[in-house]
């Protein structure tokens, strides 16, 4: 079977997992994937994209064959599953590569800024730019004082998420 069959007859969480596994494999070139992600016609982007959030899910390293592809995408048109793979993609790496982290944070920040991304593309945001400013105390300053300046109008799960950060971020030093 074609992966592009594959994708149109297995429409359900487990069709995504057998697809998963088939690439993780090897039985279909995680490219390949990617490459319908790219360039095919709608519905298959947005199910091609639950199909690698599972493999992603499985084999995060497999991002960095297309990392160069998958930052430019985050700043192209797309649809919001991609959006939202590609973030949760980036926040299971265990570290992203410097040469991309400004684009990414400046990317994440303008999304939790803008009240009509996707919910899900808003918190997944919110993750990424703290991963990004883990370690350098005025980027966390600066995504503190984004997460806050939305709290008010944002979702249940922006808030949670949000907070969650919030708490990280700003818990007290404790006394040496």
């Amino acid at each position: 079977m074609e992966l592009t069959d594959a994708l149109y007859e297995n429409y359900s969480k487990a069709g995504m997992e057998h697809i998963a596994t088939q690439v993780t494999k090897g039985a279909w070139p995680f490219k390949a994937l990617w490459h319908i992600i790219k360039t095919g016609e709608p519905p298959l982007p947005q199910r091609a994209a639950w199909a690698m959030d599972h493999t992603l899910d499985r084999q995060p390293e497999l991002l960095h064959t297309i990392l160069d592809d998958a930052v430019a995408a985050l700043l192209q048109p797309q649809h919001d599953a991609v959006y939202r793979m590609l973030l949760k993609g980036f926040d299971r790496l265990p570290d992203i590569p410097e040469d991309h982290q400004g684009v990414l944070y400046d990317r994440a920040i303008r999304w939790i800024l803008d009240p009509k991304a996707g919910v899900a593309v808003r918190v997944f945001s919110i993750s990424l730019a703290a991963k990004i400013a883990a370690g350098i105390p005025e980027l966390q300053e600066e995504v503190c004082l984004t997460i806050e300046s939305q709290l008010e109008f944002g979702s249940a799960g922006f808030r949670n998420r949000g907070g969650k950060v919030l708490r990280r971020f700003r818990k007290p030093k404790s006394a040496k």
